[in-house]
């Protein structure tokens, strides 16, 4: 039975203590009627956008870098692609150059 009246108790503490909160919310504080005067976008700082030149020029300089070496890949792969028919093509005219004249000379 003990219990029970605990929990009665607790129970008409909380009813208790539920009704002042409410009336304390119920009040206006004069900070409230103060604001209400206040008229915004007169006075009262705006939200400003962040300084974001450091970072924007970081990313224009890490663009322009990644820019200069696609540019320097893309020539490295053209000059790669192009080296087997460059070789043959450097021999045949080395052996035509050194030949020609050799089989002209003997004739």
């Amino acid at each position: 039975m003990p219990e029970e009246e605990k929990i009665e108790e607790t129970v008409e503490e909380t009813v208790e203590t539920e009704e002042v909160v409410a009336e304390e919310v119920s009040e206006e504080s004069p900070e409230e009627e103060a604001g209400e005067a206040i008229t915004y976008g007169v006075g009262t700082p705006m939200v400003i956008e962040p300084f974001m030149e450091p970072f924007e020029a970081a990313v224009e300089s890490v663009r322009r870098r990644a820019q200069l070496i696609a540019r320097n890949q893309k020539l490295d792969s053209g000059f790669t692609a192009g080296a087997p028919l460059g070789v043959a093509a450097g021999i045949l005219f080395a052996l035509i150059l050194v030949l020609l004249p050799l089989l002209w000379m003997k004739g």
